[in-house]
Parts: C-alpha cells; sequence; structure tokens
C-alpha cells in the first residue's frame, strides 16, 4: 500500500505554497498544468533541486529547506506538532474512507494500521540512518532520547543542548562520574539555579552545592555554549516532566562508561517479554542521582515513594521512536518486537486520524497496541495532513481499495 512523504499545499487568501519532500514529487502528483495550482507563489522541498520555470506557474519561487535546516541544532522532524498545522476542520460528514472502512471486518482493518506502522518504522530508521552515517549512533540515540525526554514543550530545548553538549563530550569531560556528568548537563543546559535559596530544604540546598562544586570549574570553559533558561518550559508541566529531573536520567544513561548503543544491541530481540523488561531496566537501573528518587523539584516536598525518573508511557514512546528504528539500522530483526509493542499515551493526533478513519463511535481497542497507532499516525501523515479538499481529492479511499484487493 503507498504511504508516501509529502505534504500538500496550504493556502492563505489568494496566495499559495506547495510543499515536498522531493521537488518531483510536483510532477508525480500531476500538479503542471492544472489551475488549482495557479495562485502558487512558492515551491518549497527538503531535498535541492530545480525543476524547469515552465513548469511552474509564472514567477513562482523554489525553495529548498534542507540546508537551512540541517544548520539548526534545535531542529528535527519529529519536533514538529503536526497538530498546529491548518488542515480542515472536522465536519459532521463522514469521510469517503469511513465508509469504505465500516464494512470492512476488525482483522482487516487492523492490517491495515499495522501495514502503515511498519512503514512508518521503515521512513524512520531510513532517516536515523542517513543522520547516523554524519554523526555516529551514539550521537543520534542520545539526540532522539533526549528530545523526547523533552516530551511536547521541550523537545527542541533538549535536542539543541544534545547538539551544544555531544555525548563524546559529556563522556570524555565526566569520565564515568554520572553525577559529573549531570551537573555538566545542568549548567550548559542553563537551568542549574544561580543562587540557594535559604527557603530550600537542608538536602536541597546540599545538593546544589554538589552540582555547582562540580560545575565551577567549568563554567569559563562552556561560557559560549550555555543556552538561556527561558529557552525551557517550565510551567505547565506535570512535575514529574520537569526538565532538571530529565537532565538526571539522561547522565545515568549517557554519562556512564557503557555506550548505550552497546547495552541496547546486545539485549536479545527474540522474545519481546524478555526484551522489553531489559529496556525497562534501562531506565531504573538505580540511579546516582539519588536526590530525584522523591522528589518532584528543588523547592517540593519529599515525596512519601520513589518516583521513576522516566514513566512507563515515555519509555514506550522511545521503544517505539528510537530503539525499534535503530535496531533496524543494525539489520538486527524486530519481527517479534513490533508484533507486541505496547501503546503509547493516546495523543490528539491518533484521536484524530482515528475518528477520521472509524468515526465517531468506533471502538479504540482497535487501536490499542503500538505498531496500531504508528500505523495512524503514519496514515494522518501521508493523507488526512496533505489533504486540503475536505477530502473531495484525497487519494486514501483509492488506495484502500487496492489494499483490500491485495491483502
Amino acid at each position: 500500500m503507498p504511504f508516501s512523504s509529502s505534504v500538500r499545499n496550504a493556502a492563505y487568501s489568494e496566495a499559495m505554497l506547495e510543499i515536498h519532500i522531493h521537488s518531483s514529487a510536483w510532477k508525480h502528483h500531476q500538479h503542471i498544468g492544472n489551475r488549482t495550482y495557479s495562485s502558487l507563489i512558492a515551491h518549497v522541498s527538503y531535498f535541492p533541486c530545480q525543476l524547469p520555470e515552465e513548469l511552474l506557474p509564472k514567477d513562482a519561487l523554489q525553495l529548498s529547506l534542507r540546508g537551512a535546516l540541517k544548520s539548526n541544532p534545535g531542529f528535527s522532524f519529529e519536533n514538529i506538532d503536526v497538530t498546529a498545522y491548518p488542515y480542515s476542520a472536522l465536519t459532521s460528514k463522514t469521510p469517503p474512507c469511513a465508509d469504505l472502512l465500516h464494512s470492512w471486518d476488525p482483522s482487516s482493518m487492523a492490517l491495515l494500521l499495522e501495514s502503515a506502522g511498519e512503514e512508518r518504522l521503515k521512513t524512520k530508521a531510513s532517516r536515523m540512518e542517513a543522520s547516523i552515517s554524519e554523526r555516529g549512533e551514539d550521537q543520534i540515540l542520545y539526540e532522539e532520547i533526549m528530545a523526547s525526554f523533552g516530551y511536547k514543550h521541550n523537545s527542541a530545548a533538549f535536542r539543541q543542548l544534545a547538539s551544544r553538549l555531544p555525548v563524546k563530550t559529556l563522556r570524555d569531560e565526566c569520565e564515568g562520574d554520572i553525577l559529573k556528568g549531570y551537573s555538566l548537563l545542568a549548567g550548559v543546559s542553563g537551568l542549574l539555579p544561580a543562587k540557594i535559596s535559604q527557603k530550600w530544604h537542608p538536602e536541597t540546598r546540599s545538593f546544589v552545592r554538589q552540582l555547582w562544586d562540580n560545575w565551577w570549574r567549568n563554567q569559563s570553559k562552556w561560557k559560549t555554549r550555555c543556552m538561556s533558561a527561558d529557552i525551557w518550559r517550565l510551567s505547565g508541566l506535570r512535575p514529574q516532566n520537569s526538565p532538571l529531573r530529565r537532565l538526571a536520567a539522561a547522565a545515568s544513561l549517557f554519562a556512564a562508561e557503557d555506550r548505550l548503543s552497546t547495552k541496547l544491541t546486545g539485549i536479545s530481540t527474540s522474545d519481546f517479554k524478555s526484551w522489553h523488561e531489559n529496556i525497562q531496566l534501562l531506565f531504573k537501573t538505580a540511579n546516582p542521582v539519588s536526590y530525584w528518587n522523591r522528589r518532584l523539584s528543588l523547592s517540593g516536598a519529599t515525596q512519601k515513594s520513589d518516583i521513576a525518573l522516566v514513566g512507563i508511557d515515555r519509555i514506550a514512546a522511545i521503544e517505539s521512536n528510537v530503539f525499534l528504528p535503530f535496531l533496524t539500522t543494525r539489520s538486527l530483526s524486530i519481527r517479534r518486537l513490533i508484533s507486541n509493542l505496547p501503546p503509547e499515551h493516546n495523543n490528539s493526533l491518533i484521536r484524530l486520524a482515528a475518528f477520521n478513519l472509524f468515526g465517531r463511535d468506533h471502538n479504540p481497542s482497535l487501536y490499542r497496541h503500538g505498531l496500531r497507532q504508528q500505523g495512524l499516525i503514519q496514515i494522518f501523515h501521508d493523507f488526512c495532513l496533505s489533504n486540503r479538499s475536505a477530502c473531495l481529492d484525497c487519494r486514501l479511499p483509492q488506495a484502500l481499495k487496492s489494499f483490500h484487493s491485495h491483502k
């Protein structure tokens, strides 16, 4: 089943932009001579390639974003909030794809989502492989997991930190001392408090002094690369998602002497349950930054029980979006893993895609599976996100018919 990588037009008043990954999609999508695109002012692509001027409307600009985006350390495709894109508002009219799927049995719908999910994993692996060739396995794992630690609001900030303080430098500087690595991460991020408040608990004051004992030796060396604290969103977050807590998890994973890539590829993929338990252990091994075991903030009270630095849902997201694509780049078999992939926390994109495909009153148990959720996201990207015609010229119904006839 075709799941393309194009993103279709966004129209504002009389001006129109057409956005593709590859500029050649302008021809493949049969836009040449189409009056719908007569008001086009710019054709934007990721990869550079100039089309002959006669193929585009008169005076239309051609822009390639790859160079500019690659030079921006805070940019990542995974960091794009597609729910902010101006796709068509939902209407009471049933989409053509939902009409078609209404007659399908649940096993066929499950197969559709799993097929799309596998395509999404392949796409992620291909993108990761290209990045690995430029910056290496350990750095890419570091960047992707850091971005995942930032969740929605701080993903770009975490990714920028991973660029400013590369994983090799982190390991070299701290020499296996995880607390020293945490101090370096906190200092470069701009999140290490400049002053110690006398209102804090004595344990907190002692902890921050310990961080400063490590950081002051490096402060001048990193002065030009330190981030500003206002880059981070610190309000309106779940306390468990505090960036300072997440950095403790990052230090445990990446400041240790053993590389995460070595640990990850050393875990057998022959049995999902065993693999999943070992992945959980990577995040739950005793944390040397023990201050955060029962604390959610520097100013908060001590909790009655331990609180995980990385929750189950976040680990599931990292398994799907980082670890499985990474293992694919190593040509390791993940078949038994993806067939048992746990679900992530449902987000607005997954809910919207499910609504479009299955209607308002569908049974959500159909996609309470990690691979099927990935499939919903892939279909949304390939069709729902890229269609601006209120479904009138959407190619998904035809793709569904082709898939159903060949399954």
